[in-house]
């Protein structure tokens, strides 16, 4: 359970959600894109109440690919007619190469290669805010950093949130960190976060 949670998000931030496994990671993105409401207190998405938001386009969810694998065993072009013409996303296939990926069957692609699909399934009406579940899950270290360098770019014109146990990666992009599973969840920097790890982590 999440409890006595504050926090704001920027605009451009790369922001960063950490903690260990049962903290409410996965539990605070819900939240955040309406698929769970809240026992009590306020949401507000570009500074309107969810309640009323209704702007969902602006935007983008990457969900943890291994979900994506239970329930989806058609093509990659199959998955994007579900989603938009591909005259609308034909900046995303190219800007990600996934030209030659269209005619295969997504359960049959590398981790890398699904979590491309994924992105730019999220990327597909431009959104202003970009929100990730563990992007990195899965991937053997070539495919993490080749994914990590398309979220840099992505990054440049658009604000991040991403949940990771990657520490690595969080400390390599992220501008702030919201930390979760603390006696009190605690906001700070990554150049200040190695003071928090030992009492993250239960580390001795």
């Amino acid at each position: 359970m999440i409890e006595d949670l504050s926090f704001s998000v920027a605009k451009g931030e790369f922001f960063c959600i950490v903690g260990p496994n049962g903290s409410g990671k996965t539990t605070l993105l819900k939240l955040l894109l309406g698929f769970l409401k809240p026992q009590k207190g306020n949401i507000y998405l570009f500074e309107e109440d969810i309640k009323n938001f209704n702007r969902w386009e602006r935007i983008g969810y990457v969900p943890q690919r291994f979900g994506v694998e239970r329930f989806w065993t058609g093509t990659v072009e199959e998955l994007f007619r579900k989603v938009a013409h591909k005259e609308k996303i034909g900046w995303i296939i190219a800007f990600l190469h996934l030209e030659d990926l269209l005619k295969k069957q997504f359960v049959k692609l590398s981790g890398g290669e699904q979590q491309k699909v994924l992105l730019a399934l999220a990327l597909t009406k431009n959104p202003d805010l970009l929100i990730l579940d563990e992007p990195l899950t899965g991937l053997d270290i070539h495919a993490q950093e080749h994914i990590e360098g398309i979220l840099k770019e992505i990054s440049k014109n658009r604000t991040v949130v991403a949940v990771s146990h990657d520490l690595g990666f969080v400390l390599r992009n992220a501008t702030r960190l919201l930390c979760l599973g603390l006696r009190e969840c605690r906001i700070t920097f990554p150049d200040q976060f190695g003071e928090l790890i030992r009492e993250l982590y239960g580390l001795h």
